[in-house]
C-alpha cells in the first residue's frame, strides 16, 4: 500500500510540474540566423529546451545589435559571441562567462581567387585584403608573418562585388558560407583558415553573466544540455532542419543550407569535442588566446582565466 501511495504522489507531482510555467530566457545571436547556428534552432524546433525545463527565445543579431552589451544590461540571459570578445569584455570589467562553444575550429578565413592562389599567409604580401576594422586576428597575422606595410588593407563590408572584380583581391570570410555564393556568381574561390595561423579563438560560443550563472545554475545546465543535443541532431541530419532555418531566414536556399552544414561538420565534430562532447572548451586554448592578445597589446588588465569559462554543464559523450 505504501508503494502505491508513493507512486500516486510521484505521478501527481509530475502532473503538477508539467502545469508550471517554465522560466523564460532569451539568447541573442551574433548575426542573422544562419546554418552556423543550426544546432540551437534544432534544439528549439524539437522542443529540447522545454523538455529540459526552460522556455527559450532566440533573438536575431545583426549590424548595430551588440550581443555582450545586451547581456550586460540584462536584456537577455545568453549571448553569442567569440572568445576574443569575451576577453575584451572581461578586460573592461564586464563579468561574462563562456558556457558552450559549438565550433572547435574557428570558421573565419581568407577567400582568394584560385587564378591567384594564396597557399600561406606570407602570400598576402602585395595584395589588397578586406578585413573587419580592428580585427584581432589581423593584428596577430600581420605581426607573426611580418606583413606590416606590405598589404593594402581595406575595410570588409560583407559584400563580394569588389572581390569579384579583382582576381588578386583577398577578403575575409566564413569558409562555411561565402565560397558557396562566390561559386554561384561564377568565381573559382579558394580559402585559407585563419586558425592555421595559430590564432583560433572559439567562435559562436555562448556566454552568460557571473550573476546569472550563480543565481540560476539549473537554467544554465538546462540550456547547455539542450543545446548540445540540438547540435548532435543537427550535425547528424541537417536536411531535416532545412525548413527550420528557412523559416527564420528565407534567403537561405536548401542547397546552401546543406552545403554549409557539410562544411561545418569537421569544424564542430573534431578535436576536444570527440572525447569531451560538443560545446567543450580547452583551458589551454583560453590561455593561448590570452597570451596572444596580451602580446599584441590589446588587453590592459590581468584576467583570471578560471572565471572566464566553465565546462561544468557540458555533458560528455556516452
Amino acid at each position: 500500500m505504501k508503494r502505491v501511495l508513493t507512486a500516486v504522489w510521484v505521478i501527481l507531482g509530475l502532473a503538477l510540474g508539467q502545469g508550471r510555467e517554465l522560466p523564460k530566457v532569451s539568447m541573442v545571436l551574433n548575426w542573422f540566423p544562419q546554418p552556423s547556428q543550426g544546432g540551437f534552432y534544432a534544439a528549439l524546433a524539437d522542443g529540447l529546451y522545454k523538455q529540459k525545463g526552460i522556455d527559450l527565445t532566440i533573438q536575431p543579431g545583426g549590424p548595430g545589435i551588440p550581443s555582450i552589451p545586451l547581456l550586460a544590461a540584462g536584456r537577455v540571459q545568453f549571448a553569442m559571441t567569440d572568445a576574443a570578445a569575451v576577453m575584451f569584455a572581461r578586460d573592461q570589467g564586464i563579468p561574462v562567462v563562456a558556457i558552450f562553444a559549438p565550433f572547435q575550429t574557428n570558421p573565419q578565413g581568407f577567400m582568394f581567387h584560385m587564378e591567384h592562389p594564396v597557399s600561406r599567409f606570407e602570400d598576402l604580401a602585395g595584395r589588397t585584403v578586406a578585413v573587419s576594422p580592428g580585427a584581432a586576428y589581423w593584428r596577430f597575422i600581420e605581426k607573426k608573418y611580418n606583413l606590416s606595410g606590405k598589404v593594402q588593407v581595406v575595410n570588409y563590408n560583407g559584400q563580394l562585388a569588389d572581390w569579384l572584380r579583382d582576381k588578386r583581391r583577398v577578403t575575409q570570410c566564413f569558409v562555411i558560407s561565402e565560397p558557396f555564393m562566390a561559386r554561384k556568381q561564377g568565381a573559382n574561390p579558394g580559402t585559407l583558415l585563419i586558425a592555421d595561423s595559430g590564432f583560433n579563438p572559439y567562435m559562436n560560443l555562448i556566454v552568460t553573466t557571473e550573476q546569472f550563472l550563480r543565481d540560476n545554475p539549473a537554467v544554465v545546465k538546462a540550456f547547455v544540455e539542450a543545446s548540445q543535443l540540438g547540435w548532435y541532431r543537427y550535425m547528424g541530419n541537417p536536411r531535416r532542419y532545412i525548413p527550420v532555418i528557412q523559416e527564420v531566414n528565407p534567403d537561405q536556399t536548401a542547397e546552401w543550407i546543406m552545403w554549409q552544414a557539410e562544411q561545418q561538420k569537421p569544424l564542430v565534430q573534431r578535436g576536444d569535442a570527440v572525447q569531451n562532447g560538443i560545446g567543450y572548451m580547452n583551458p589551454e586554448r583560453w590561455k593561448t588566446l590570452y597570451e596572444q592578445l596580451k602580446d599584441l597589446g590589446l588587453l590592459k588588465n590581468e584576467i583570471d582565466l578560471s572565471k572566464i569559462f566553465t565546462n561544468q554543464f557540458v555533458p560528455k559523450p556516452r
